[in-house]
């Protein structure tokens, strides 16, 4: 057990005394001289502990161990959210001190069953800004090596082959899979995830009434794409090296997954959001200027919003709640991990019928860089309930306010009084007149007419929950 290890020795740090400690999983460490500073690491923070080389003379030479010093490499949490990469040199002039302190933390940290060894990476070199490579090579490899995880990369060359590998591909040798790109990328991992989990258990997922099954392994998410909004609301920033070592600490989150259906099949699983009326145009329409990059969302936005189009239609929701706790999701989030409530209250239906500029079925905040509370700011990652957010159609200055109350921090679209949220089990939607077509994780489905279930904690994510972070903080650290 960590609580019965306890190990005590002075090293040398920089040519300096340095006294450490451990026990209780937590490492503790401090100069002998002024100044003193006490600093220390948690167990589960440390990535790695490495025994270092001596220096060669010459290039052609094998590096031999140093038996007189090692370094323990953990990551360090900003007050911003953000994790970084730090190490701690200790040199001793007994190398069986040395020896025993390696062999001890290593044990512990072997004993970590839920960290991945074995894991297959999709990476998406054509979404977003195309840097998905770049951001793998500078900051998922190096990490991953100092880590000890076996890592199989698999680069994807067109759309839907990461759907379909995961789908019939063997993944037996691997405990966990991970994927660098947008949230495009990341849909096409989970889809695939949970067809592959169909198809073995022979379930049929055009069934809307049979639920769904849980994917074997754990999923990691690397941001690379022009939003990240997924990795945003699971890790409170876009940041890959915080992504990268959520993945190598191995803790997880239970993900909340929709699945959206027409009348005779399954459409498309989602995990953050569910568009139809403005976004789902806007997605429509800016497929026909992908030349333009990442821009191409701004200006075909800005047509829409100018065009301020409406569409008439019928909205049933299944609900459990008649009003939504301002209760946003954080790390340990009491709502998500609590399942005692669960069946409780009795859904019901309720219709709404209307003309609306934008229906959206939000499973998360949606929140991002461009929009700090997203459109579903009291959504939450695994509570089994999605926020359909219901947009009436008005003016165009009803339609700015709209935008942006969605880019300031300060405010949030429910405050509109021509915005109201409900929170959903399931909903339903039948057009009336002119349709749309609806916006899935960045997916254009031209069905107008769908129904959409949620499944509580389907996936499950390696991260430790979005950080609450004072807005000062924030700042401070360039997020």
């Amino acid at each position: 057990m960590t609580e019965d290890v306890v190990l005590l020795t002075t090293f040398t740090n920089a040519a300096k005394k340095l006294r450490v400690i451990f026990h209780k999983g937590v490492l503790i460490w401090d100069y002998e001289k002024p100044p003193f500073e006490q600093k220390s690491v948690k167990l589960e923070n440390i990535i790695s502990v490495k025994p270092d080389y001596l220096k060669c003379s010459h290039p052609s030479q094998e590096p031999e161990l140093d038996p007189y010093s090692f370094t323990i490499h953990y990551g360090f949490r900003e007050p911003c959210g953000k994790w970084k990469h730090k190490s701690l040199n200790l040199k001793h002039t007994d190398p069986l001190q040395v020896t025993s302190w390696i062999k001890t933390l290593e044990k512990q940290l072997g004993d970590m069953a839920q960290r991945p060894k074995k894991l297959l990476i999709f990476i998406n070199p054509f979404g977003g800004r195309k840097n998905s490579m770049q951001i793998y090579t500078r900051y998922g490899k190096p990490l991953f090596e100092i880590a000890g995880v076996d890592v199989t990369v698999n680069v994807s060359q067109r759309k839907d082959q990461i759907r379909d590998f995961l789908i019939n591909g063997s993944l037996e040798m691997f405990d966990s899979v991970a994927c660098v790109g947008g949230d495009g990328t990341v849909s096409e991992l989970f889809n695939g995830l949970v067809l592959r989990e169909c198809r073995n258990k022979g379930i049929d997922a055009d069934n809307i009434n049979t639920p769904l099954p849980s994917p074997r392994l754990p999923i990691g998410i690397i941001p690379g794409g022009s939003t990240d909004t997924i990795a945003y609301c699971l890790h409170g920033t876009t940041d890959p090296t915080t992504a990268v070592f959520h993945i190598i600490f191995g803790d997880s989150v239970g993900l909340d997954l929709v699945s959206v259906y027409n009348e005779d099949q399954l459409l498309k699983l989602y995990a953050s959001v569910l568009s139809y009326g403005y976004l789902g145009d806007v997605a429509y329409n800016s497929d026909r200027h992908r030349w333009m990059g990442p821009q191409r969302y701004n200006y075909s936005g800005f047509k829409k919003l100018l065009a301020n189009n409406g569409y008439q239609g019928e909205v049933a929701i299944l609900t459990e709640k008649n009003e939504i706790p301002s209760e946003k999701c954080f790390e340990n989030c009491s709502t998500c991990s609590n399942e005692s409530g669960e069946g409780k209250v009795k859904a019901q239906w309720k219709t709404i019928k209307g003309k609306f500029f934008m229906i959206s079925g939000a499973n998360i905040s949606c929140a991002c860089s461009h929009s700090p509370n997203g459109i579903a700011p009291y959504s939450h990652l695994g509570d089994g309930n999605m926020h359909l957010v219901l947009v009436r159609h008005g003016s165009f200055f009803n339609n700015l306010r709209l935008l942006l109350n969605l880019s300031n921090k300060k405010k949030h679209i429910e405050e509109l009084p021509f915005v109201e949220t409900y929170s959903a089990k399931e909903f339903c939607f039948r057009s009336l007149g002119s349709t749309s077509r609806w916006n899935c994780d960045g997916e254009i489905q031209h069905q107008s007419n769908i129904r959409a279930k949620v499944s509580r904690q389907l996936l499950t994510i390696f991260s430790r929950g979005r950080p609450e972070v004072a807005e000062t903080m924030t700042k401070c650290c360039g997020m």
